[in-house]
């Protein structure tokens, strides 16, 4: 198992199957569905045993190393993206679990700001009696009167000590400085909670973009080094058909000036042969078969020869042209 917070390592899976590059169907989301499937078959097939269609001869070995990349590379692209999903999943998970705790923990605060708003009037309500009560007592500064009561008292404390026994209602007042610490308190871990959220976000946001960013230079090279490929396949391609060309040129040009110089002594010995008589000298059908010069026939073999040469070379040019024309499709 991968560690927390890194990327599991990718796994080649064996492949299996014949190849079908068929592929219909990509306009609606039914189609999409199946040319996904299709992509999954096409990545873990097996194409060893493929024949070509034109010679039935085997493939050829670049091409079956090239499918083999091609299918490296998809499958760690689907990996990737199976990855980036279950990630992109728990982040989204963990965000909702926190939006939940951050509304719950607004439901509080209001709860609380109203018990203060309530305690903060009750308060002032007490602040002013207070007030009136020591303005009442700087007055008359022989006695303190209750506020509550008809009693009054020598002494601060002992009215401190009657308001505690007989108007512990008065005792709300520090309740209330209480709960307005907790509430400062909650207000606090709520702006720390929030800022550690988008903080945590934003890292999630950052780290997901460089991820991106990797993945995308990674396609990138790998489709140069493709592009690159396929120029010097077509390169040497190009180069081995103007050597064979050449080389037909030349046996062509060679194979016509044979039959112009079997043509001209077939001509010298037919001149030769008239002044021998008016008549001239009467043969059979079948002579004149076997007299037939050879260089026609030959230059039909000549043909035929080269014909054979050069299918090989199309019928790979051909392959190859397919081949990069589906892998860059892919």
């Amino acid at each position: 198992d991968a560690a927390p917070g890194r990327a599991p390592l990718a796994q080649t899976r064996d492949r299996g199957g014949g190849t079908d590059l068929r592929c219909r169907g990509q306009g609606s989301r039914g189609g999409r569905r199946r040319g996904l499937t299709h992509l999954e078959h096409v990545t873990f097939c097996s194409a060893d045993r493929e024949r070509c269609p034109h010679c039935q001869g085997p493939a050829d070995p670049l091409l079956l190393k090239l499918l083999r990349l091609a299918q490296l590379c998809t499958e760690y692209l689907l990996h990737s993206q199976e990855y980036l999903s279950a990630q992109l999943g728990g982040l989204e998970e963990a965000l909702r679990a926190a939006q939940a705790q951050r509304d719950r923990l607004a439901e509080e605060v209001a709860q609380r700001a109203q018990e203060v708003k309530g305690l903060k009037e009750e308060c002032r309500r007490r602040k002013k009696m207070i007030s009136t009560q020591q303005m009442m007592l700087e007055a008359r500064a022989s006695y303190h009167q209750c506020q509550f009561c008809e009693k009054a008292f020598m002494n601060y404390s002992f009215l401190q000590g009657h308001m505690q026994r007989r108007h512990p209602e008065e005792s709300q007042i520090a309740k209330t400085d209480k709960l307005q610490d907790e509430i400062e308190k909650l207000k606090e871990q709520l702006q720390l909670t929030k800022s550690q959220l988008e903080a945590e976000q934003q890292a999630n946001m950052v780290r997901f973009s460089k991820e991106c960013e990797q993945q995308k230079s990674k396609e990138e090279e790998i489709l140069q080094s493709f592009h690159k490929w396929k120029e010097e396949e077509k390169a040497k391609l190009a180069d081995e058909i103007e050597k064979v060309k050449d080389m037909f040129m030349k046996e062509l040009k060679e194979l016509s000036s044979r039959n112009s110089t079997l043509e001209n002594q077939l001509l010298a010995l037919q001149t030769s042969s008239m002044p021998k008589s008016n008549l001239g000298t009467l043969k059979d059908s079948h002579e004149f078969i076997e007299e037939k010069p050879q260089s026609t026939q030959d230059y039909h073999k000549m043909v035929k020869l080269l014909e054979k040469q050069v299918t090989p070379y199309l019928n790979v040019l051909l392959l190859t042209d397919c081949s990069c024309s589906f892998f860059v499709h892919l």
